[in-house]
């Protein structure tokens, strides 16, 4: 009876031993995977501004900002889509160069007082441009699966009216 106690230990702590070292290698297989897939907050001029997605599966990538606003006086909405190819790619940070392509539109109504007359008007204003860049950013990852992003370059602002430096951020959870 003993014995086979003795055995049955034996072989009970070889199954849970095997298990252990099992778990150890999914593990370590997990930490170098490469997350395809991102959702966080981003913010720049030649970005765009709000919600933000981003897809790299390899070398090159992409990056899409949302940030719809509505109210009774006004309208806004703020679409960017940006092109990334990562250069230099290590453990917790990244290199790449980035394009952007940032759309805005604004409506606004407001009331439009004349004293000289004592009345008053319903105006509205709609302002939209284009603006785009081109600049080198760099990605920090902070925990395994939360990264932030630094971008600077340079930046078409006002449908090409204005040259100058650009930022932009973003923070992401990736899966």
């Amino acid at each position: 009876m003993k014995t086979k106690t003795i055995i049955l230990t034996l072989f009970a702590v070889l199954i849970i031993q095997n298990s252990e070292v099992t778990g150890q290698e999914e593990i370590s297989k997990e930490e170098n995977v490469r997350f395809k897939n991102a959702i966080g907050l981003g913010a720049g001029f030649t970005t765009g501004y709000g919600l933000s997605y981003r897809y790299i599966p390899k070398q090159f990538g992409v990056q899409i900002n949302f940030a719809p606003y509505k109210s009774e006086s006004r309208n806004i909405t703020s679409l960017g889509l940006t092109f990334i190819c990562n250069l230099i790619e290590a453990e917790k940070t990244s290199l790449y160069l980035y394009q952007a392509n940032h759309y805005y539109y604004e409506k606004y109504k407001y009331k439009s007082y004349s004293y000289y007359r004592n009345s008053s008007n319903d105006k509205t204003e709609i302002t939209k441009h284009f603006n785009t860049g081109l600049g080198i950013g760099i990605e920090f990852i902070m925990l395994k699966r939360i990264s932030f992003n630094i971008m600077g370059g340079y930046g078409a602002y006002r449908d090409f009216e204005t040259l100058s430096l650009t930022g932009e951020t973003g923070l992401y959870f990736k899966f």
